[in-house]
C-alpha cells in the first residue's frame, strides 16, 4: 500500500481558491434575482452570515489541528457510524461537483459551442480537473495563483466598460427596500446563505493542509468578505444594466449585461472575457468538490486518492450530463430541492450537531493525557 501523500498550500493559495470558488457558479447563474432591485442588499446580508459560517467551520478544525472533515467525523462518531456519515458527505461533494459542471456545460453549449454535444464539453472539463488534482493540491494552488490576476482584473473592467458605455442606469436600483426586509431575509436563508457561502464546507477538507494553519480563520473570513463584495459588485452591474425584471428572466445575467458593452463602436461582444472568468471559477469549484469527495474515499477505503481520480472524474462527467433533461429542470432542482434537502443538512445541521460532541471529546482526551502525564 502506498503511503498517503501529505501536501500543503500557502495562505495566499487558500485565499485564491476560496475566492474563485465563490464566484464560480455565481458568475453563471447569478444570485438574489427573486429580491429584484434589492438583490445586492440580500447578497450583502448573506456575505456577513457566510463569513460567520466559515469562521465556525475553521473553529471546528482548530479543535483537531491537522485533521480534515472526514477524520473529524470518525473521531466524533466512531469508526462505523463515522464511515456512514463520511459516505454521505462523499456523495454530497461529488453530486454538487456534477451540478456545477452542468452549469458550465449549459453556458458553453448555449452561447459559444451551440453545435457541440454537451458530452464533449463535460468530459473535456472534468478531464482538466482530474489531471490537475492528480498532480496534487500544491499544483492546484499554484494554478490558481497564475490566473487570479486576470480573473479579478476582467471582473472590474467589465463593470467599468458597462458604465462608460452608458448602459449603467442608477434608476434601475430604485426603490431601495421597496418591499421591506421581509423578502430579503426570506431569500437569504436558505438560498443565498447555502449558495455560494455554505458550500465552503468542502474547504474543511483543504484548510488542514494550509502551511500556517493558525491564521487560516482570519484569511478565510477576509476572503469571504472580499468575494462577497465582488458578488455585490457584479449584482449591481446586472441590475443597473438590465433592470430587475429582465435580470430575473435572464438565464445568464452577467453574460447578458456584458453584451450591452459598446465602446467607441469598436469594443463589443466581450462574451469570451466572461466565459474565461466563468471557466476558471467553474474549474476551481468542480475541482474543490471533487477533491473533497476523493479525500473522503481515501479516508474510508484507505487508498490514496490519486488511484481514484480519473475513474471518479469520468463518473462525474457522466452524471453531469444525466442529472437533468434540460437547463430549466436543472435550475428548478437547484432552487427547490438542493438547498433544503442537501445544502442545509451538510452545511449546517451536521456541523452544528458535531460541534458539542467534538468539543466534549477533545476535552476528555486532554484530561486523560494530562492525568497520564502527571503520573
Amino acid at each position: 500500500m502506498s503511503k498517503k501523500l501529505v501536501e500543503n498550500i500557502s495562505l495566499w493559495q487558500l485565499a485564491v481558491l476560496m475566492f474563485t470558488f465563490e464566484i464560480g457558479s455565481v458568475a453563471v447563474v447569478g444570485v438574489g434575482t427573486d429580491t429584484k432591485q434589492d438583490a445586492w442588499i440580500a447578497v450583502g446580508v448573506a456575505t456577513v452570515l457566510g463569513a460567520g459560517l466559515v469562521w465556525f467551520y475553521v473553529y471546528l478544525l482548530q479543535q483537531l489541528p491537522g485533521r480534515n472533515l472526514f477524520e473529524m467525523i470518525t473521531f466524533c462518531f466512531g469508526k462505523w457510524l463515522g464511515k456512514i456519515i463520511g459516505l454521505l458527505y462523499v456523495y454530497y461533494f461529488l453530486y454538487i461537483s456534477a451540478r456545477v459542471l452542468r452549469d458550465f456545460c449549459e453556458l458553453i453549449t448555449s452561447v459559444i459551442f451551440e453545435s457541440t454535444p454537451i458530452e464533449v464539453i463535460s468530459i473535456t472539463m472534468v478531464g482538466i480537473c482530474a489531471y490537475m488534482l492528480y498532480l496534487g493540491l500544491e499544483v492546484f494552488g499554484r494554478t490558481g495563483e497564475v490566473f487570479i490576476p486576470y480573473v479579478f482584473t476582467f471582473i472590474i473592467l467589465i463593470g467599468l466598460a458597462i458604465l462608460f458605455s452608458g448602459e449603467f442606469e442608477l434608476k434601475n436600483l430604485l426603490p431601495i427596500l421597496g418591499d421591506g426586509f421581509g423578502p430579503i431575509l426570506k431569500h437569504v436563508f436558505p438560498r443565498l446563505l447555502t449558495f455560494p457561502f455554505g458550500e465552503l464546507v468542502t474547504f474543511m477538507v483543504i484548510i488542514p493542509y494550509v502551511s500556517h494553519f493558525a491564521k487560516a480563520a482570519k484569511v478565510s473570513v477576509f476572503t469571504v468578505l472580499v468575494s462577497g463584495f465582488i458578488i455585490i459588485y457584479g449584482t449591481l452591474i446586472e441590475i443597473a444594466s438590465l433592470g430587475a425584471r429582465q435580470m430575473e428572466r435572464t438565464v445568464f445575467p452577467l453574460l447578458s449585461a456584458a453584451r450591452e458593452i459598446s465602446l467607441l463602436e469598436f469594443i463589443e461582444r466581450v462574451d469570451l472575457i466572461i466565459v474565461f472568468v466563468v471557466m476558471f471559477g467553474i474549474i476551481t469549484k468542480v475541482s474543490v468538490f471533487l477533491y473533497g469527495g476523493l479525500k473522503g474515499l481515501e479516508h474510508i477505503m484507505n487508498v490514496p486518492y490519486r488511484y481514484m481520480v480519473f475513474p471518479i472524474s469520468m463518473i462525474i462527467g457522466y452524471i453531469a450530463i444525466q442529472i437533468s433533461a434540460n437547463n430549466a429542470e436543472h435550475i428548478e432542482e437547484g432552487i427547490r430541492f438542493i438547498p433544503l434537502y442537501m445544502h442545509i443538512p451538510f452545511q449546517i445541521i451536521f456541523p452544528i450537531l458535531m460541534a458539542p460532541l467534538l468539543i466534549w471529546k477533545v476535552k476528555k482526551q486532554k484530561r486523560r493525557s494530562d492525568a497520564n502525564g502527571s503520573r
